[in-house]
């Protein structure tokens, strides 16, 4: 698959692809995003998406620090990680009062947007289909047939 746009994976991505508890079948669709995340030059990872898997994995003892810690930093060496700006909180700010987002889904969807990222692999679509020009994708549902 040869892919044209940015994109990125939001936190729920990373913690089905390591949590053990994890559906199977959202475990192993999780762990194909990863990779192809890691060979792909079109794929980055929010820092927030980063901040919030750690606190995951922590508050669930999934990990220990030291393990939780090897984890971000293999992944923040397998792709470019993305900060934030003035305007991706002011644009989260906005999502938040005018369409009642979570305010960390805000965030990541602002600074995916901030910085070009077109496509956000996460099972938190929200209101919008495309807020601020980011299609957001949940790569768990199924399609029938």
């Amino acid at each position: 698959m040869i892919e044209l746009e940015r994109w990125s994976i939001d936190t729920n991505v990373l913690v089905y692809a390591t949590d053990p508890d994890a559906p199977r079948a959202k475990r192993e669709i999780a762990k194909q995003l990863i990779t192809r995340l890691t060979l792909s030059p079109h794929a980055s990872l929010v820092g927030q998406v980063l901040n919030e898997y750690m606190n995951v994995v922590l508050r669930k003892n999934a990990m220990s620090h030291a393990q939780a810690f090897d984890a971000l930093s293999l992944l923040s060496q397998a792709a470019d990680v993305l900060d934030t700006s003035r305007q991706a909180y002011a644009q989260a700010w906005k999502l938040v009062a005018q369409h009642k987002y979570q305010v960390w889904d805000a965030l990541i969807i602002a600074i995916c947007a901030d910085r070009g990222i077109r496509i956000l692999y996460s099972e938190d679509a929200g209101s919008l289909k495309r807020p601020l020009g980011v299609r957001v994708i949940n790569p768990f549902l199924v399609k029938a047939k």
